[in-house]
């Protein structure tokens, strides 16, 4: 999944935290679905708890996300020139469907939404490695959580992907058979995402009591 769904999934997957848990748990459980990109190797031993859970969150749903069957039959519907890129594709994609219909899924608007995760982020950005704030600072300056219901928006993510792995010649490909795919890709999201957000909970619920 992409920053947004991570964003999200983190937050749901807070409901599972013990009572008396206060908000401050739950921003940094959010700051760590965004850390998790930034932070490779082994987790850091000095995070404070819930940003290390956090972190762990983001990783477990990696891991499930690679071994999902509807997740990878989204992989498998792009083109076989396309199917070595298709996963962080889809994970761009997620991101555009879950915007696209993100008052199924959340309380409040998409821009709060956006605003508080940028707040919960902030709190913690202090154990972000350099090219991680430049990044984040960025993403609030352009808004990107609240900009992927935009398909522009979803275009330049898969163009950083391509310029990332030096196959900007796959560029147009990407755009011109996407919008063909979408409604597919928007099936199996509906199929993989309530798995997601059962597993991210059902993972911090059985942290907690391993703790």
């Amino acid at each position: 999944m992409n920053f947004l769904a991570h964003c999200l999934i983190a937050e749901q997957a807070a409901a599972a935290l013990p009572d008396g848990s206060d908000q401050h748990d739950t921003a940094m459980l959010v700051a760590g679905g965004f850390l998790g990109d930034f932070l490779k190797g082994p987790v850091p031993t000095h995070l404070p708890r819930a940003l290390e859970q956090g972190v762990r969150l983001h990783r477990r749903i990696d891991a499930f996300s690679n071994s999902n069957a509807a997740i990878r039959r989204s992989c498998n519907r792009f083109p076989q020139s396309l199917r070595r890129l298709a996963p962080p594709l889809v994970d761009i994609v997620a991101d555009h469907l879950l915007a696209r219909q993100w008052q199924q899924h959340h309380h409040l608007p998409l821009n709060e939404f956006s605003r508080q995760t940028y707040l919960q982020i902030d709190a913690s950005a202090a154990h972000l490695p350099p090219h991680g704030i430049e990044f984040l600072q960025w993403m609030q300056n352009h808004d990107l959580l609240a900009s992927y219901h935009s398909w522009e928006t979803t275009c330049r993510g898969m163009r950083s992907v391509t310029r990332r792995l030096q196959r900007t010649e796959l560029n147009r490909e990407i755009e011109t058979c996407l919008p063909g795919l979408l409604q597919d890709l928007a099936e199996d999201f509906d199929d993989y995402f309530p798995q997601l957000l059962a597993h991210a909970t059902d993972w911090v619920s059985a942290a907690q009591q391993h703790s």
